[in-house]
C-alpha cells in the first residue's frame, strides 16, 4: 500500500527543516535538511548493486538547503540541493519511513 501525498510540504529555510503534514496527523513532521540530504536514496548515494549507502548525513554540508523542489507525479518530491545534487527522488513512502524510524529512535532515546 502506498502512502498518500502529504497535505503540505514546506521548506523552512531559516530553520533548516523540511516540514511535511500528513492527513490524520495534527503536527507536521520536520526533518533537518542535512539529514534529508544525507539520506538521499539515489544511485549516487546508495550503491544500486549492493544497496550499501555511500553518502551519509556527516558528508552533507551543515548549511545545505533546497534550491528548488519539484513534485514528481503523485508519488515523490525531487530536490535540487545547494551542493548541486539533484538525482534523488524522495517518495512519500520513503519520507514516511524516515518519519517512522526517527520517531522510533526518539522513543528509544526518551526511554533511556
Amino acid at each position: 500500500m502506498s502512502v498518500l501525498p502529504p497535505q503540505s510540504i514546506k521548506a523552512q529555510v531559516p530553520r533548516r527543516l523540511l516540514e511535511l503534514t500528513w492527513e490524520g496527523e495534527e503536527q507536521p513532521f520536520a526533518i533537518p535538511f542535512r539529514v534529508l540530504r544525507g539520506l538521499c536514496p539515489c544511485a549516487v548515494c546508495v550503491n544500486e548493486m549492493t544497496g550499501v549507502r555511500t553518502y551519509f548525513v556527516e558528508d552533507a554540508p551543515e548549511d545545505i538547503q533546497p534550491e528548488n523542489m519539484e513534485l514528481i507525479g503523485n508519488y515523490a518530491v525531487k530536490i535540487l540541493w545547494s551542493d548541486g545534487h539533484s538525482t534523488g527522488l524522495y517518495t512519500w513512502d520513503y519520507l514516511k519511513k524516515i518519519q517512522t524510524e526517527s520517531q522510533s529512535e526518539s522513543q528509544i532515546t526518551d526511554a533511556l
